[in-house]
């Protein structure tokens, strides 16, 4: 016979799982008041530090938010930008090198890209056409194109409509940023940036989605062979990108 004890969740835990099961279903839905402490205590028969540790749980996991000033929680969507932070944090500690990123961003890229040509609307095609007047008026500034380089593509991934696109860039996109900071700082990779920015947005203006996948993958395989051509190790750990960005 086995002597070990089985272990229970923490009661607070138990009660964290409860609440989470209610906004999952839909019980408790987004925008709708969670019950003060001392009612959950009540109706659960606990006490109300176990509540108020589920409680600290669902908010700290973006489930739950406090409006600035009030008291009680409401039930939110996870903020995406936290979402990716912790998905850019795991794929650092799996040490995930630069040619697993570069893969994956080519793949997710060039399809959400093809889904764009076919969705995007004219708002979102004038929000591009103002990105690459910006990339135009700034290439001579690198930090200024790293960023317009990030919303360019984070455009194209709106233009897809599709939420489950989006958030598959979650993570991957941050990470991928950094790789951009190192091959513009060794490389003048800017005019074939904004040549590939250019032909990417004709592909979405005149919805040819061949033309915009082709070019995404042109534009992606490009700054791998940058990369190569700087004496950047593509085998190097994505976290070592991280650390030499300022």
């Amino acid at each position: 016979m086995p002597t070990q004890t089985l272990q229970r969740e923490p009661l607070y835990r138990q009660i964290y799982q409860i609440l989470e099961s209610q906004i999952l279903k839909s019980e408790l839905r987004v925008g709708d008041t969670i019950p003060a402490e001392q009612a959950l205590a009540d109706s659960l028969q606990v006490h109300r530090s176990s509540v108020r540790e589920a409680l600290r749980l669902l908010e700290e996991n973006g489930l739950v938010e406090r409006k600035p000033g009030g008291k009680k929680l409401t039930v939110r969507s996870p903020d995406r930008n936290k979402i990716g932070s912790r998905i850019s944090n795991t794929l650092i500690l799996e040490e995930v090198t630069f040619n697993e990123l570069y893969e994956a961003i080519r793949i997710i890229d060039s399809d959400i890209a093809g889904v764009a040509a076919e969705k995007i609307s004219d708002s979102q095609l004038d929000k591009l056409a103002k990105n690459l007047r910006q990339t135009e008026a700034n290439l001579g500034d690198s930090e200024a194109l790293e960023e317009l380089d990030f919303e360019f593509h984070t455009l194209i991934a709106e233009g897809c409509c599709n939420r489950v696109l989006q958030l598959s860039r979650l993570g991957i996109s941050q990470l991928f940023f950094p790789a951009v900071h190192q091959l513009m700082t060794n490389l003048d990779v800017n005019q074939r940036l904004l040549e590939a920015h250019r032909q990417i947005y004709e592909g979405l203006r005149n919805h040819d989605p061949e033309h915009t996948r082709t070019w995404v993958l042109k534009h992606t395989d490009d700054f791998k062979r940058g990369y190569e051509v700087a004496g950047l190790d593509m085998q190097g750990a994505v976290g070592s990108l991280t650390s030499n960005v300022v």
